[in-house]
This record gives C-alpha cells, structure tokens and sequence, in this order.
C-alpha cells in the first residue's frame, strides 16, 4: 500500500468526515477574462482527493496544532520533490496559510500535486533562493501572465518537473504533474474561479474524495463492516475549530439523505463498539463523540484527546485497525 493511500486511509478512519462542495468541470470563461486576476483555486478543476489546509499563522505557536502544521511540512515534502529539493517550504512555512493538493498515480499515469501558500513573506524572492553551494534553485520559466520559475532536476539529475507560479497577494503556488500544463493556462487567462468554501475561522483541515476513499479502505466497501459509511459517500473532512476547547469536527457528506440516515446509524454504532472497546486505542475519542444527522450529511464532534493528534501526526506510517460495529474482530484498511 503506497504512503498517498495510507494517508488516506487514516485520515478517513480518524472518523469520516464532510461537506466542502466538490467543484464540477470549470466555469464558462467571463467575458472579462483577459483582466481578471489569476486565484490559487483556479488550479483545481475539481477537488482532488486530498485536501489540507492548516492556517499556519494561526497554529504555528500552538503547542497542539502547531506540531500538526510541523507535520503537514513533512507531508508536503514527502510527496513534492520540489519543495524537498529547493528549500521553497522553508521559505513558505511562515506563510499565513498553507493548502495541499495531492491526486494519487493511477494506472492511467502519474499524479499530481499542488502546494499553495498565501501569505508569504514580502522579503523573500523564489527566484533567490540557492542550495548550499550557492546555486540557484529555481531557473525563469515560460513568460505568461505571471511569473513562472521551474525546476526540471535535482541536483543528481532525478526529475522534479515543478513550476513555482507567483500570484497576487503574496501567494506562491508549486505544481507538478498535469496541474503544472493547467496551472500555465488558468493563470495565464484566469477563470475567476469563485474562492473555496473552507472555513476561514478553522485552524485545520483535511477534505477527502468520497468514492476514492472507499476504493481505497475495503470497511467501507459493500462487502465491509462499515459498509453504510461508505455508500452513495460523497466526501469526508475532518476540521479543527480554534478555540480552547480544543474540540474536532468530523462530517460525512452524501449523495442523498437516505444514505445519510444510514450512515447515521452504522456511525453510531460504531461508536457504541468504540466505548466498549478496551483496545479502541486512538479512537477511544470517539466514544464520547456526538453525532447527529444533518442534510445528506452526518456530523460527528468531541474532544481532541493527545492520542488523536499523536495518530494525526504518524499519518501514513502504519496500516490502521478499525473495530466492527459489534465490537468484534477488527478490519484492516488495505
């Protein structure tokens, strides 16, 4: 199973999750397109199948969010050999707000991954950037509607294949993969995409594809002990309110309210099976968690307990156990 997947399958076991609209194929190009501004979001034709999105400024001093931020930065590095190769995550981990973007390989070729950071310090050019010897990380890219840099190799020759785009508002984007050919054409000629719906009071967040995540954890598959959870699943997000409390919000997102009545159930369940568990380990928050049925959606919220940040933080590392709704054997994500 490969990190990508593991990823996925953790952080959708950390409870199943909600709405954040999934956007369709792109908007129809205003009439005014030659003078709208090029926005991050207008990389995205759709939501890939994973999300994250930590408020750095805000979480970066926390002493229980701010090793999430420290393990976002890790995530981001393992996935992009250009953030891994040209110090720009160093550069952008002061930034005010990070969004990553991930899209797994498939066998229909490789995957993509986009690193957005808004914010960034005024003082700091990308193109200045150099590695121990003094040489430049980023080299000019393609002229267009804004500034490009590339990085086509490391320094053993590995291909990187990774554009640094500078937009207004202090905002970096790094893209590879296919986002790099559409990041050329929709900031160059912007769609004027309209802002994602992601809660700006939200420290964190995590957005997961709904049927990519059930292709990937079989509990949720038909033939699964969780099963409910994942029918008609549209997508699962995971958020960290600020606030004291240190309270997490988990909501799962539906076709239709049918599904959601249903996942309502088997949620419950589960949760019941997780108070009764002796080795829920993790989860045992989720035995004092509320849930409650709202439109074709399914919320469940609690405490963040230590152990849920400690999981959090080893996102990828392990396969998880889950226990079974009757609080007997125990399915593993694949």
């Amino acid at each position: 199973m490969s990190r990508k997947a593991r990823v996925a399958a953790l952080l959708a076991c950390v409870a199943l999750l909600g709405p954040t609209g999934c956007g369709g194929g792109p908007p129809p190009r205003p009439a005014t397109a030659a003078l709208a501004e090029p926005h991050w979001q207008d990389v995205f034709e759709t939501l890939p199948e994973l999300l994250v999105v930590v408020r750095a400024k805000a979480a970066r001093q926390d002493r229980v969010f701010g090793p999430l931020l420290r393990r976002a930065l890790d995530l981001a590095r393992e996935h992009s050999k250009a953030v891994t190769s040209t110090r720009a995550l160093e550069a952008m981990s002061d930034a005010d707000e990070l969004v990553m973007a991930l899209r797994p390989d498939t066998a229909d070729g490789p995957g993509e991954t986009v690193l957005v950071a808004r914010g960034v310090r005024a003082d700091i050019d990308p193109g200045a950037l150099t590695d121990d010897d003094g040489r430049t990380l980023w080299t000019a890219g393609p002229a267009s509607g804004v500034r490009e840099l590339v990085r086509e190799r490391d320094e053993q020759g590995h291909p990187v294949g990774a554009s640094l785009f500078e937009l207004p508002g202090r905002t970096w984007v790094i893209a590879q993969g296919d986002a790099r050919t559409r990041a050329r054409e929709v900031f160059a000629h912007p769609f004027n995409r309209p802002a994602l719906d992601l809660e700006p009071q939200a420290l964190a967040i995590v957005r997961i594809d709904g049927p990519s995540l059930v292709a990937r954890v079989r509990a949720l598959q038909d033939l699964g002990r969780l099963s409910g959870l994942g029918r008609h699943l549209r997508s699962v997000t995971f958020v960290l309110p600020p606030g004291a409390d240190r309270s997490v919000r988990m909501t799962l997102a539906y076709v239709d309210d049918d599904s959601a009545a249903l996942a309502e159930v088997v949620l419950k369940e589960l949760v019941g099976a997780v108070s009764r568990s002796s080795k829920a380990g993790w989860l045992a928050w989720l035995g004092g968690a509320q849930v409650q049925h709202v439109a074709k959606a399914v919320v469940a919220s609690g405490p963040l307990p230590p152990r849920l940040v400690d999981a959090l933080l080893q996102a990828g590392s392990a396969p998880l156990e889950l226990p079974s709704p009757d609080g007997g054997a125990r399915d593993t994500p694949p």
